[in-house]
């Protein structure tokens, strides 16, 4: 017995969750005789006949008859409508009830999930639970307009589905309609992105075949449907067939989606998922047990440390305070910041502020590291060694190096997973692209067929060492919390002092800023506050840093430098720019665990490695000779490990120290310097900060690096101190100006001055694909689909690889061009995206030699053409947390770097409706759109208005979708109620099938499965 939709049944089964909340009817009543009502038609319906036969038929079957139900609180003579008061006016009355009887609680519980809101906060919450109802409501109406009725079938019921057409040519397939029961008519035929609303959709259109409407019982009609040559990308609509049964003179809706991908059928194929997404199952193994040591890695050299590591264990009490269930975790911050972070912040608590939120951030990584533990997997020997399969490794999941452990116990089922056992400790000795080699103690042995759960261990050593260093006794105000009383009598650097200077760069010598940055810190005096240089985008930081250094070391004959940077890449580049000094002055210090093929060969002869082409820790004696030490920051404790005494190196200089965490940089300042050694801090605190994992490390303070910590303090406002505590490099060499300005009035208050060759930076000015010669932007508008395979979960998006690559092509191919592989770079945040573009460009080997990768794998880098990637597509705004959709694309420092690598040419690819959720990416789109940039999809917002930076867009969107949703169904049931006369349908006996097919040319036939 069907019920009205709009009537909430469990109201008068089992009762209705949503209580007065509910979006549908609750002034109704369920009938003895089995039937629900309206309240108000209780007295006719139950003196009426249909209520008697029911009740007939009920005996006579032997059932005994149901009490007729009541509809409880609900007043009998209420408005049918009444039940739909706003949430807030019902809640406001129960309060206002309660108020006389009991104070007001802090919180109330929500009766739909039982989560304990705010009073201020219940209103919109519960309100927030009766739109997702009526969403679901609705999705669930569309689904059952799919459903075949009256006995007309109408094939597609998955969709009308294209498949991946070139684009080019117009393409129709054929569904077919069967009457079964009566004869019917086809009275409308309607594409929903029509304006005229008829079967004339934007992409898609649709036509019976044949003489007239009437589909005869028994009988088959097919109908065409077309999809019209449009550019790349992905493209649904829905169709809605109005059918009007000819006997019962009733009308009713069947629906189809239809669905067509322009794109390359080819790469389609070779990129396609390997395999369904399937979220990875996660095993989290606590070692109970004996833990059976390994052996370390037999081609480490032994390193004569002078100054051992404490292990810095994170206390476990707050540990459960952080990382506890639910109940705990909502209130960690609070009590972590009550408990355990000091009251004021200086140099006295410094090291108390920074172990705790090391601490955090350590077991987050634990955790993180320990869900990718393995059950029931097997080890191949290679004697001595043994292989583990880890898929994921090349993509970082989980992230493993030479000389960490991982542990391994013979297979328990998933209920002793977690008992007392043996467990053996395995080094991996060697890190391939999808497995390890593992080496054990000499108790452990295995055969062929053994399965074992194995545990990744996380290397603790850097989290030690930064431990380390914050707990020593050095806490220099200076360095840590510089204030007004340390500059006291320093003044700018005369034109003087700076004419005094011949730098070994003469290209330093015409920039200003920068030759005033070399010359303020040749000039600062020992003990100084650390001395920032503010470099932007392409200004040139590097070289700057690199002359100061030449110019102290050829001053001084007794200086000595550490120069350090967060990342090896970083690192090598400043051990590069001083090679000219020769091996006998420069020392590039690296770790252990460091891959050698990683390096560039040019700097091995600056570096100790073994004979087993590991490498290896120098001793005292032979660190101590060099002028210039260069290490990554986590490697820089260790002069003061081998014993080398603070205060040896008179300077220390810290390049993209925005990246690091700030106990990161406190290794190389406070294990080393003394009250003489001065700090020089390189970076950009608008591009990439440091990689944090606990968000709620991030949020008490460990997101913000050190430099841009400094930065805020009083002493380094450039207006006031610009030349004595910073400065501010402004030429930028390295882009066309058009590339520049966006991020240049975004972030560096439109001060970069554009200075780079013409020659370079104006070398793609007429690319012939330009949507707008002389402007040397494009944004690529189009709509594709975001995609995970098997356990990963990156995700890709094949349509923008395929137009990645088509734009490679073009710029490589035409030789006017002048463009080599090496000369382009494309971005893309996500690794699995990385891996799908590769695929396609190394199917050439014209085009091995383009890099792809991330952002940070970018940072401090540049190529005369950059192609971005965004990949997020995701356009299920109803039923998706759309602001999530941008993953990592809807981050200000990274949008930064990417936009900023460009020199001659920028190409970004991707869905503009989902990156204008952004309010950042929103204004740059807006930008590129009224420069002529502007290619593919149109654009679907007023690029005119302005853009707010709080603006809920993400939100707006939504409520878009949910409108456009309601009016959907709201036109469907239209359709539906819709009489058949004033549909001003004619039977129509002659073919106009010649008429219809004039419209268009001869398409291409296919049918639909």
């Amino acid at each position: 017995m069907s019920v009205n939709p709009s009537y909430c049944v469990p109201f008068v089964t089992n009762g209705c969750t949503f209580g007065g909340n509910c979006s549908r009817r609750h002034d109704i009543f369920k009938c003895s005789c089995g039937r629900i009502l309206l309240e108000e038609y209780r007295k006719p319906h139950t003196k009426g006949n249909a209520h008697r036969q029911a009740l007939q038929a009920i005996q006579k079957s032997g059932a005994q008859i149901p009490k007729s139900s009541s509809t409880g609180s609900v007043p009998r003579n209420r408005a049918g409508r009444s039940s739909r008061r706003s949430a807030t006016a019902q809640y406001a009355a129960a309060r206002q009830e309660s108020s006389s009887s009991s104070p007001v609680q802090e919180q109330l519980v929500c009766e739909h999930c039982r989560r304990k809101v705010d009073n201020a906060d219940y209103d919109a919450h519960v309100e927030g639970h009766m739109q997702r109802q009526r969403m679901d409501d609705a999705l669930a109406e569309l689904e059952e307009a799919k459903n075949d009725k009256e006995g007309v079938v109408v094939s597609g019921r998955n969709g009308i589905d294209f498949g991946i057409l070139a684009g080019d040519c117009t393409v129709e397939i054929g569904i077919t309609i069967t009457s079964t029961l009566s004869a019917v008519s086809l009275n409308r035929c309607r594409v929903e992105s029509s304006t005229r609303k008829d079967e004339h959709g934007v992409k898609f259109s649709a036509r019976l075949r044949g003489k007239g409407r009437v589909i005869p019982k028994g009988a088959t009609r097919h109908l065409s449907v077309v999809f019209h040559p449009s550019y790349a990308g992905k493209y649904d609509d829905n169709l809605a067939l109005v059918f009007f049964d000819l006997e019962k003179r009733s009308t009713f809706v069947i629906t189809r989606s239809v669905a067509a991908t322009v794109g390359d059928a080819e790469d389609h194929e070779q990129l396609k998922a390997k395999a369904p997404y399937k979220r990875r199952r996660i095993f989290r193994i606590d070692p109970i047990g004996t833990v059976v040591p390994s052996m370390r890695p037999p081609t480490w050299s032994k390193t004569p440390w002078v100054d051992k590591l404490l292990p810095f264990y994170p206390p476990e009490r707050l540990i459960k305070m952080a990382f506890g269930p639910p109940p705990v975790v909502r209130q960690a911050y609070t009590n972590v910041k009550k408990h355990y972070m000091p009251a004021v912040f200086n140099e006295n608590t410094y090291a108390w502020f920074f172990q705790t939120l090391l601490y955090l951030e350590e077991h987050q990584v634990k955790l993180d590291l320990e869900a990718y533990s393995l059950s029931d997997v097997e080890l191949k020997a290679d004697y001595p060694r043994y292989k583990l399969l880890v898929e994921g490794l090349a993509e970082n999941r989980p992230s493993v190096l030479v000389g960490d452990f991982i542990h391994v116990s013979h297979h328990e089922p998933p209920e002793t997973l977690n008992t007392n056992r043996t467990w053996y400790e395995g080094r991996v000795h060697k890190v391939h692209e999808n497995h390890v080699t593992l080496l054990f103690g000499e108790n452990f042995s295995t055969y062929k067929g053994t399965k074992f759960d194995v545990r990744f261990v996380l290397n603790r050593l850097p989290f030690r060492r930064m431990h380390q260093a914050l707990v020593n006794k050095v806490n220099p105000k200076r360095l840590l919390f510089p204030e007004q009383a340390h500059i006291q009598g320093v003044t700018r650097v005369s034109a003087k002092q700076m004419e005094d200077i011949s730098p070994a760069n003469r290209l330093v010598k015409e920039d200003e800023e920068q030759l005033e940055t070399v010359a303020a810190i040749l000039n600062q005096a020992p003990g100084s506050v650390p001395f920032v240089v503010f470099g932007p985008p392409g200004t040139g930081k590097t070289i700057t840093i690199v002359e100061a250094m030449n110019q102290i070391l050829d001053r001084d004959p007794n200086a000595r430098i550490l120069a350090c940077a967060p990342n090896n890449s970083a690192a090598d580049l400043i051990a590069m720019k001083l090679m000219n000094r020769g091996p006998s002055q420069i020392y590039r210090l690296n770790a252990l665990s460091r891959k050698l093929d990683d390096m560039d060969q040019s700097l091995r002869r600056f570096s100790s490695i073994n004979d087993n082409l590991v490498f290896a820790m120098p001793d005292k004696e032979s660190l101590q000779k060099f002028r210039v030490v260069v290490s990554t920051c986590l490697s820089a404790g260790v002069p003061a490990s081998l014993g080398l005494e603070r205060g040896h190196f008179s300077h220390i200089f810290i390049d993209e120290a925005g990246q690091g965490k700030e106990p990161e940089l406190m290794i190389p300042i406070k294990s080393i310097a003394d009250d003489k050694t001065n700090v020089i801090l390189a970076g950009d605190n608008q591009q990439l900060g440091p990689i944090i994992n606990s968000s709620l490390a991030s949020s008490l303070g460990l997101k913000l690096s050190y430099l841009a910590r400094i930065m805020q303090r009083e002493i380094y406002d450039l207006a006031k101190y610009k030349g004595i505590t910073i400065v501010k490099l402004i030429k930028n060499f390295r882009s066309h100006p058009d590339i520049l300005r966006f991020s240049n009035e975004q972030f560096y208050n439109s001060e970069l001055q554009t200075c780079g060759n013409v020659a370079l930076t104006h070398s793609l000015v007429n690319y012939e694909e330009l949507p707008k010669k002389q402007f040397p932007l494009m944004f690529h508008s189009v709509v594709g689909k975001d995609e995970r395979e098997a356990s990963s979960p990156s995700f890709f998006n094949i349509i923008e690889a395929t137009q990645v690559k088509k734009y490679c092509i073009s710029l490589i191919t035409n030789r006017k061009n002048n463009i080599k592989a090496e000369h382009i770079g494309v971005i893309t945040p996500y690794h699995a995206q990385r891996c799908k573009i590769l695929d396609l460009l190394h199917k050439d080997v014209r085009f091995r030699d383009i890099k792809v990768g991330s952002v940070e794998e970018f940072q401090g880098q540049e190529r005369r053409v950059i192609i971005i990637s965004t990949v997020r597509s995701n356009t299920d705004y109803v039923t998706s947390d759309i602001r999530r959709s941008l993953g990592f694309v809807a981050n200000k420092s990274r949008m930064n770097v990417a936009l900023t690598r460009a020199q001659a040419l920028l190409i970004v690819v991707g869905n503009p409706t989902v990156l204008s959720l952004d309010p950042l990416w929103r204004s740059f789109l807006n930008y590129i759109h009224s420069r002529g940039g502007w290619r593919g999809k149109e654009i679907d917002w007023d690029p005119k208005e302005p853009v707010f930076s709080d603006g809920s867009y993400d939100a707006t969107r939504k409520s878009q979708a949910e409108a456009e949703l309601e009016d959907t169904i709201a036109k469907l049931r239209a359709m539906v109620i819709q009489k058949h006369e004033d549909d001003g349908f004619e039977i129509d006996d002659e073919d106009d099938e010649d008429q219809d097919a004039a419209a268009f040319e001869r398409p291409i036939l296919r049918e639909a499965e």
